[in-house]
């Protein structure tokens, strides 16, 4: 007659364990960069309403668009069909260079974003 209930708990395990099978890729879907660094309170918080595109390139010079892993051909394109949305709605490049990385390859990705009329970019670094 006294026994326990343990249906509450399992409701609970599966709810974790859907949020950790969600949560797990999206983890997994970004490009290993050392970031260089920058002075504390050197810009702020990401505006969240404000749609983003994340051009990585590693310390080997090899570019990816998230996760996704492109050529400079790929990434001209991609920013092409982005310059092509309204400008209201055209996302933020966001680059993220690793801090090895010769700045040419990052004034490259910028200036084929600019080609393209693609007018809003920003760097991503981390504090000291």
């Amino acid at each position: 007659m006294n026994e326990l209930n343990v249906t509450p708990m399992l409701d609970l395990c599966f709810c974790l364990l859907i949020i950790f099978m969600i949560a797990t890729p999206v983890l997994e879907q970004t490009t290993a960069v050392n970031l260089p660094k920058a002075e504390k309170g050197a810009g702020k918080s990401p505006d969240t309403k404000q749609q983003y595109r994340i051009v990585s390139i590693d310390r080997n010079g090899a570019y990816a668009i998230g996760s996704r892993p492109v050529t400079f051909a790929q990434l001209e394109a991609e920013f092409a069909s982005l310059a092509a949305l309204p400008e209201a709605e055209q996302p933020v490049v966001r680059i993220r260079g690793d801090g090895v990385l010769a700045f040419q390859k990052i004034i490259d990705v910028l200036s084929a974003a600019k080609a393209k009329g693609l007018t809003k970019a920003s760097f991503d670094t981390e504090t000291r």
